[in-house]
This record gives C-alpha cells, structure tokens and sequence, in this order.
C-alpha cells in the first residue's frame, strides 16, 4: 500500500482503515509493504497505526516492511525510537524482493 501526502492526526482513521483492508487482502501469513515513498509528512502520533500493523503481521507469522526514501521520514522513525521495531527498506524493488525471499 502506498500512502501520500501527510499521515498526521487527521489522517489515522483513514490510514487504520486502509491497512486494515490492506492486511485482509495480503492472505495469509500476511506480507505487508508499506510505501512511505509518497509521504510528506509523518507525525509521530500516526506510528502506533504503523506498530499495530507491525504487531498484526507477526502475529499472524506474517512480514510487514516499511519503504523509507525520505530522510525526514527516516529521522521521525529514529526520533521517535521505533526505527529498530520495523524492517525498512530503501527502494520498492528491495522490499518487494525480501518478501518474496522471507
């Protein structure tokens, strides 16, 4: 799934809904990438959609990857300390890559 533009406050229910649908489409066990490619913005407060969605993936046996292109995106990651608890990825092609792999 590929998100745009600004993932903050407003943007949760959206997003919660999106990955939700996203992870009931990706079978089971379920493999998940999550472009944040097109993402300008993203507020600490849209993360815990992000780690439940990482939480649901594991749970499940399954693999939830992050695209990061951005280094603002890739420092909100690491500000906030979560950037160990995802597996992320420099380019679409690689994470695609992995998941067919793991």
């Amino acid at each position: 799934m590929t998100p745009r533009g600004e993932l903050d406050l407003g943007a949760i229910g959206s997003l919660d809904s999106a990955v939700r649908s996203a992870l009931a489409a990706a079978g089971s066990p379920p493999r998940l990438i999550i472009d944040l490619s097109d993402v300008d913005v993203l507020a600490p407060v849209v993360l815990g959609v992000l780690l439940d969605a990482q939480r649901r993936c594991q749970g499940a046996g399954g693999s939830l990857l992050l695209v990061v292109t951005s280094p603002e995106i890739g420092a909100t990651l690491a500000d906030t300390g979560v950037e160990t608890l995802f597996e992320v990825a420099a380019e679409l092609q690689d994470a695609m890559q992995r998941l067919s792999v793991g």
